[in-house]
């Protein structure tokens, strides 16, 4: 598989997970906040698949991919819907969404780090060729 296709995948899971998280969320009325963890591991997922037989930086980058989607389509998704939460929704600002856009990329590229990490562990990561520069 290509790792643009990959890309197109991961996009796809990530707004997926958004719409389906924020709707079931705004009819079950529990807080959407709580779906933290499972956006988690839809990075750590991300950075493993884009480091399997691709090498590890394809994994961290592949990881960012999905924080950036999240913080980007993802919110824009979820604030339509309107899910449920205690606290509310806050205003959004151009500081506080460029704010959310750095720290959500930035967790998705870490959690993607740890993704291909475990990739890389468990053997199913491409090797680094030395001979390439």
């Amino acid at each position: 598989m290509t790792f643009k296709v990959k890309i197109l995948v991961t996009i796809l899971v990530v707004v997926g997970f958004d719409a389906v998280g924020s709707l079931l969320s705004k009819l079950l009325q529990f807080n959407y906040t709580d779906l933290v963890w499972a956006s988690l591991l839809i990075y750590v997922a991300s950075g493993y698949w884009g480091a399997r037989r691709r090498g590890f930086t394809f994994g961290i980058l592949l990881g960012a991919i999905a924080g950036l989607v999240d913080s980007t389509i993802g919110w824009f998704v979820s604030t339509w819907i309107k899910p449920f939460s205690r606290t509310g929704i806050p205003p959004i600002s151009t500081e506080l969404m460029l704010i959310i856009l750095i720290t959500v990329t930035v967790t998705g590229l870490i959690f993607g780090l740890v993704g291909a990490g475990l990739c890389t562990i468990l053997g199913q990561a491409r090797p680094v060729d030395p001979n390439k520069s």
